[in-house]
């Protein structure tokens, strides 16, 4: 008899815990309980206790939903064991979240998650949309092929959206034929998920048979200004189109007066990226660009009229 006291209390004092997911439980979420039964000892019905006044009797594995934010002691029993162990449960939605990224996602500009592209196109950007909670340090590295090309560190607050993208090193390479893959891959916050992959593929190049522009005019437009171009170049008519970015809209289909020549309105958006930025063209899937570039500049600064001063009608 003592030799099996002995031996129980040897099981009991071994390998007894309960883990807790997720680390940091979340109001009205479910929160799993996993109870750790010793090496040996056969599974037995556990009584719970989670600290918030209720109670149940189930297996080794349960969920609980905590409606209240605050500290609580999880207690799990059964024939000759038993274990409890303290968690701290945070509301779960908004700034006051703890901070962590809910959702990743990757995409090209187009919204696909693959691309194919000529042989020295560029730009190409890769795009990261993400959801998070809580506000916090997000430290992240874009990494091409499993190689990172670089480390950022952003802040994000007040729990909501936020877009990434790879310009902010340099265009993602287009030299090298075949498929490359593109990932983000979030240092911190510690994140559940793994993070997704996109793809793109470098063909061998056609681009001197590819429809081209040479010469802009004017070349360089403000911010929120709607304005009218003229554009020539090679191989350029009717049926294919013009692209100048995300930001910068054509207001009507090109105007052909004769062939490699169109007058094209466009309105730049008042947020358009500043700076020089290749104009491309785009006909059966295929892009090609320059070499006229087009330059976006600030909107002009508003003059704040001035008050006369002094005098009045004698």
């Amino acid at each position: 008899m003592r030799y099996l006291c002995a031996l129980l209390f040897s099981l009991t004092a071994f390998a007894q815990s309960i883990t807790v997911l997720p680390g940091l439980p979340t109001t009205g979420a479910p929160t799993t309980l996993i109870f750790h039964f010793p090496v040996g000892v056969p599974v037995s019905p556990v009584t719970w206790q989670f600290g918030d006044g209720q109670s149940q009797i189930g297996g080794s594995i349960v969920t609980h939903l905590y409606q209240q934010v605050g500290t609580y002691t999880v207690q799990a029993s059964g024939q000759f064991i038993g274990a409890s162990t303290q968690i701290r449960v945070v509301t779960g939605m908004g700034p006051a979240a703890p901070f962590a990224i809910s959702l990743l996602r990757l995409r090209w500009e187009d919204g696909r998650t693959d691309a194919s592209v000529v042989q020295g196109f560029r730009p190409l950007a890769a795009y990261a949309d993400l959801k998070f909670e809580g506000t916090g340090l997000l430290q992240a590295q874009w990494t091409l092929d499993g190689v990172p090309l670089g480390t950022f560190i952003r802040q994000l607050g007040f729990a909501g959206q936020a877009t990434l993208d790879t310009s902010m090193f340099l265009p993602l390479p287009t030299t090298e034929l075949g498929e490359h893959l593109v990932s983000l891959r979030i240092l911190t916050p510690e994140t559940t998920f793994q993070s997704p992959t996109i793809r793109y593929f470098v063909r061998a190049g056609d681009a001197d048979s590819l429809p081209r522009i040479d010469d802009i005019s004017p070349s360089v437009l403000r911010r929120g200004e709607e304005m009218e171009l003229r554009v020539s170049g090679r191989g350029f008519g009717p049926g294919v189109r013009l692209y100048f970015g995300r930001d910068v809209a054509l207001v009507a289909p090109p105007r052909f007066s004769d062939p490699g020549h169109a007058v094209v309105k466009v309105f730049v958006a008042p947020t358009a990226r500043v700076g020089l930025r290749d104009v491309q063209t785009i006909t059966k899937g295929k892009r090609a660009q320059g070499p006229a570039r087009l330059q976006i500049l600030p909107a002009p600064a508003q003059r704040v009229p001035k008050v006369p001063s002094g005098g009045g009608a004698s």
